[in-house]
């Protein structure tokens, strides 16, 4: 493997120097942490052996993945200690404080970057796999400390593997045997999908832009597809869809199969019809109907286990995964079709989808909470986290955390702050919260964001619902208060002239800042336009 596979460029900066690579007792302690508790939680609400089987296998041998396996534990003791409540008052000197986790993650981190990039430029021999599992690594330890941009990086290098290596075979890339096996290539499809859904939310600058595709050839070219129309007429011939999923992790891969499609459609679509914010004009929507239809087949396969979700036998990560499945589902049909509107309104007509969205996250949230009260308090009227305004809020860069006043009247007190690498409730929320117009279903949506905080991958919930609350007030700063005076009912949907999209967001998470724009749907860059607005948001 040549040297520049792994280049300094997409490394984050750390000012720690490594010295021997010895794993000793302190490292060794981190490490239980991880096997015993951060694979698991990384994995989200979906059994993953990516985590729990093959990266402990591989940590044993390569030391890079073994430090930042042990940087990801340490973060999670992060997490654990500084959200302890009532919180206690630690020495920051002391080896079990929140700031010595931190601290020593960050060590571990820097370990794990020298190490690999010691061995690439030394020429010593790795495997694609050693190589593509410290890159999953690398980008779960980025989206976790809020450096999305270095996240970003290193999926568009892992994908580049990837590419080169079905460039190299001619095969299609899910179908190649060998020692990049079909785990790889699923979590490789998944960080792309979420980076993909970050940046058509957020609206990212070059050259912060997943692709799942390479840009578009001559036509003439044999690799590359004379027209969009053709390209979406090979939709059907990959469906493999049952009539009826049998397993959850079943049902996953089908829908990860659809969303990547959808996204390299979209993605050939708007190198044809290039327009504002992606926007694709609505005579091109009938090349998409192949999509339509395996949506609805993904549906129809996956109601059975949707609705025995509430049986015996069924745990909560488990009911969990089931709900978050639906929920991606639903926010993929709503913005697969409003891709091509240029008008806000046409949101109105998934709301039945942004109900169903909503009370599939209120499950989530309130079996979450519920479990974790009783595991942590048991007699809940002698909780001893109830806000009673001693609370200490403890923040480090990037990581996820309770806001203070964010909505914890309502409880979900025992959530502490948590992080996964896959998608779950934040993505499918943030299109209710800043696209469903009816005023008191997205109060709720903003609601669940903002008290249940949670970081899935490079999503975070905190500025997501604080994003949401922009949004809302902008386009409600004219009309009556949702909570309006007795006998002054407030209008329930906001009328299309008050309707903006966001056009930009530049954040940094570990500063927890953002520069906010938004502007009307469908208009163009440079174009002067009337419900422009910019704001800096800071939490």
């Amino acid at each position: 493997m040549k040297a520049r596979v792994l280049t300094v460029a997409f490394l984050s900066p750390t000012t720690y120097k490594p010295g021997g690579l010895a794993f000793n007792a302190q490292e060794g302690q981190y490490f239980q942490v991880f096997q015993k508790r951060t694979a698991s939680e990384l994995s989200g609400f979906f059994d993953s052996e990516f985590w729990t089987r093959s990266v402990l296998q591989e940590s044993h041998s390569e030391a890079s993945i073994r430090h930042a396996v042990v940087a990801l534990g340490a973060l999670y003791k992060t997490l654990e200690k500084a959200s302890e409540s009532p919180p206690g008052s630690p020495d920051t000197n002391s080896s079990n404080s929140a700031t010595s986790h931190y601290n020593f993650a960050l060590q571990q981190y820097g370990k794990a970057l020298t190490r690999l990039r010691e061995s690439l430029e030394n020429l010593e021999t790795r495997s694609q796999r050693t190589i593509l599992i410290s890159i999953v690594l690398f980008t779960c330890f980025q989206s976790f400390t809020g450096d999305h941009k270095a996240a970003i990086a290193q999926i568009q290098h892992g994908l580049g593997l990837l590419e080169e290596r079905r460039q190299e075979s001619r095969q299609p890339l899910v179908r190649r045997k060998d020692d990049v096996e079909d785990e790889l290539v699923q979590m490789f499809t998944r960080l792309a999908i979420q980076a993909k859904s970050y940046d058509m939310a957020f609206h990212f600058p070059h050259p912060y832009v997943i692709r799942l595709s390479p840009q578009r050839q001559d036509p003439s070219s044999p690799t590359s597809p004379s027209s969009p129309s053709d390209a979406a007429s090979t939709a059907s011939l990959d469906a493999h869809i049952p009539i009826t999923f049998t397993t959850s992790q079943e049902a996953r891969q089908a829908l990860d199969s659809i969303c990547e499609r959808i996204i390299r459609f979209n993605e050939l679509l708007s190198s044809y019809h290039p327009g504002p914010n992606n926007i694709l004009p609505k005579s091109v929507q009938s090349s998409g109907h192949g999509f339509k239809m395996q949506l609805g087949q993904w549906s129809a396969a996956f109601k059975p286990l949707l609705e025995a979700r509430r049986r015996p036998g069924v745990t909560n990560t488990e009911r969990a995964g089931l709900d978050v499945l639906k929920m991606i589902h639903l926010m993929t049909t709503i913005l697969f079709f409003m891709g091509f509107s240029t008008t806000e309104m046409d949101f109105d007509n998934f709301l039945e989808q942004c109900k169903e969205i909503v009370e599939l996250a209120k499950e989530v949230v309130v079996d979450e909470e519920l479990f974790l009260a009783q595991e942590r308090c048991g007699n809940l009227t002698s909780c001893r986290h109830r806000a009673n305004g001693n609370s200490t809020h403890h923040q480090f860069p990037g990581l996820a955390s309770h806001q203070p006043g964010a909505y914890h009247e309502d409880g979900y007190l025992h959530i502490k702050p948590s992080f996964a690498l896959d998608l779950g409730i934040v993505p499918p929320l943030f299109v209710v919260a800043t696209k469903c117009r009816d005023r008191k279903l997205r109060r709720e949506a903003i609601r669940l964001l903002l008290s249940s905080p949670r970081r899935e991958g490079m999503w975070d919930s905190i500025l997501s619902g604080r994003v949401a609350q922009w949004i809302m007030e902008i386009e409600e700063e004219d009309l009556l208060p949702w909570e309006g005076p007795w006998g002054r009912a407030p209008m329930e949907t906001v009328p299309n002239e008050k309707r903006v999209m966001v056009k930009e967001i530049l954040f940094d998470m570990q500063r927890r800042e953002a520069t906010l724009r938004c502007g009307t749907r469908g208009a163009r860059e440079g174009d002067y336009d009337k419900r422009m607005r910019v704001k800096h948001i800071f939490w």
